[in-house]
């Protein structure tokens, strides 16, 4: 009985899981999440929404499974740690003080 593989699909590469750093220097290029603007930061993170659920639509288009709420759920907790180092670093304090 033939075993059917994700990675034997010619679409590998589109509905490959990616981690969120990776698809958000799709956008940010060299910069970290951490030190981008606002408005970067924000396309960054609709990227890696967008990759999410389109990989998802491929997935399950040609019978595949997927792990949609894991993926969310990694990339939730990489924007809160990112968010966290940025509250942390001496620019993040400044910028909260003036506020």
């Amino acid at each position: 009985m033939y075993s059917r593989s994700i990675k034997d699909h010619p679409l590998y590469i589109r509905m490959k899981q990616l981690p969120p750093e990776e698809v958000a220097a799709w956008v940010l290029g060299e910069t970290p999440i951490e030190e981008a603007e606002a408005k970067e930061r924000k396309e960054a993170f609709r990227r890696i929404a967008k990759h999410i659920t389109a990989g998802k639509a491929e997935r399950t288009k040609y019978g595949f499974n997927s792990d949609t709420n894991g993926e969310i759920a990694r990339a939730m907790e990489w924007a809160f740690k990112a968010g966290v180092k940025v509250g942390q670093s001496a620019e993040g304090k400044a910028k909260a003080s003036k506020k």
